[in-house]
């Protein structure tokens, strides 16, 4: 039976990390689009569990590097790495010591399993709390969903804020769970502990249409310009519009946005609200929203991209639920701060590694 045990457990690590290796492959393609997927390798690094040989993805470039398996190192996994990359990969912290006591043959908790992965709330509270000394003029703003078991499992909404710096770099300033959907209300009191903290001199806020979010920030950052996201205006649209209808209309809207000028983009939205309100009502709606939609378009033209749309935040929470599908739902708050610590301190430091293309541009125009 213990051998049996063993074997599953084996099975199990190498299809957790089988699965690490081919989602770190597909971020990969997804931001290098000039390549493709080329297969697999082997390798057969020493573990707990023995000697097991993995499939190494890689690409036809060549260039894709994994973070689990550095080129050229000789590989062990110890139970505490074991641990950590499951806790990481979305298993959920009773799972993982389950997994532990098997091995083992004792119990183990889930402070345990904590304390290996070395998290605490006084660690995931500095990075919440940490004070904010540079100064960030963009915020792009926006929540997703998760699934969290309190007394039944339900979603809820986790609200999170980018920053973009003048000389180029970003950072995520910060990530709330407060239960529940969202709301502007809350937005407000997040905007606030931004302040609170630090944060000063934002020009500009970038968010979908979510209603009364206009109004908490104006009463926060008087001086930020609220610019609408062009990416959920044409989602929006999409989903109230028939099907016949899509493609003209998605074919006007990339025109607009590819006006010369503010007051072109304005005049052909205006002529875009008369032409489609005659047909669908809901569209009438943008005739108050043409200046939110189009601030960005006071931005040099090669720039103007980074300020159009939120899809920074779109691609962050895709790989967040990415992240987290393995564990099904999140099996209390706990577990849930824990892992968005995980997701969101990893995310900042790979946005504070790299500037943004034309970053001169981006400090020429807020500096």
């Amino acid at each position: 039976m213990n051998d049996l045990i063993f074997t599953q457990l084996a099975e199990e690590f190498k299809g957790m990390v089988e699965k690490i290796l081919k989602e770190e492959r597909q971020k990969y393609l997804e931001e290098n689009k000039n390549t493709r997927a080329n297969g697999y390798y082997t390798r057969t690094p020493k573990t707990i569990f023995g000697d097991i040989e993995l499939n190494i993805p890689r690409t036809r470039d060549s260039k894709f590097k994994s973070s689990v398996f550095p080129e050229r190192k000789r590989i062990t996994f110890m139970l505490d790495e074991i641990v950590d990359a499951m806790f990481k990969s979305g298993i959920s912290s009773r799972k993982t010591g389950k997994v532990v006591e098997n091995l083992f043959g004792c119990s183990v908790s889930s402070q345990y399993i904590s304390r290996i992965s070395d998290i605490s709330q006084k660690v995931i509270d500095a990075f919440k709390n940490r004070k904010i000394e540079n100064n960030y003029p963009v915020l792009y703003i926006d929540a997703t969903y998760i699934p969290i078991r309190r007394d039944s499992v339900e979603k809820e909404a986790v609200y999170a804020v980018l920053g973009l710096r003048s000389d180029g770099k970003r950072s995520i300033l910060a990530y709330h769970m407060p239960g529940g959907d969202e709301k502007a209300s809350m937005w407000h009191n997040i905007f606030e502990d931004l302040r609170k903290r630090g944060l000063k001199d934002v020009r500009m806020i970038i968010s979908d249409d979510l209603k009364g979010l206009s109004k908490s920030i104006e009463e926060t950052f008087p001086q930020a310009k609220h610019q609408l996201c062009w990416f959920h205006l044409k989602k929006n649209i999409k989903n109230r519009v028939r099907k016949r209808h899509w493609d003209e209309i998605l074919n006007e809207l990339n025109e607009i946005s590819d006006s010369k000028n503010k007051e072109e983009a304005e005049e052909k939205l205006e002529e875009f609200v008369a032409k489609w309100s005659r047909i669908y009502k809901s569209i009438s709606n943008l005739k108050n929203k043409i200046d939110s939609y189009t601030h960005f378009f006071n931005f040099p033209r090669k720039i103007r991209g980074y300020f159009s749309t939120t899809n920074w935040m779109e691609r962050c929470f895709k790989e967040l639920k990415d992240s987290f599908r393995i564990r099904g739902y999140f099996h209390s708050e706990n577990s849930a701060e824990k892992f968005l610590y995980l997701f969101f301190k990893d995310k900042d430091s790979k946005y504070q590694e790299r500037k943004l293309r034309y970053s001169e541009n981006i400090r020429e125009v807020f500096e």
